[in-house]
């Protein structure tokens, strides 16, 4: 893992906050029920992923114990991916919630 990479796990988190506020404002225009709320726990947890993707990526510079454990498959895969993984899916979910009328929109 590089720490490049945080970066794309970083704009998502700013992704999320944005369309968070922007459901929000229009789901008070359209008196939708407040569903935006579950993009600020996709933003969390897609920022436990974020640690856990730095915490990996700096894994060489710290005791060869705290390395293993780190960079072992099964904690990457509890710690960043499934995280990751629940978050993009309620976001989706969300996203089409709010947002799935501009499809419907764009056939006619």
């Amino acid at each position: 893992m590089s720490i490049l990479g945080t970066v794309g796990t970083l704009s998502l988190v700013l992704l999320l906050f944005v369309l968070a506020r922007l459901s929000e404002r229009f789901g008070s225009v359209v008196r939708m029920r407040p569903l935006y709320r579950y993009y600020y726990l996709s933003l969390v947890l897609t920022a436990i992923s974020s640690t856990i993707h730095v915490l990996a990526a700096t894994a060489d510079s710290t005791t060869p114990v705290i390395t293993m454990w780190l960079t072992n498959s099964w904690f990457l895969l509890l710690a960043y991916h499934l995280p990751l993984t629940i978050s993009v899916s309620i976001s989706l979910f969300v996203s089409w919630h709010y947002w799935g009328w501009l499809i419907g929109e764009s056939k006619a």
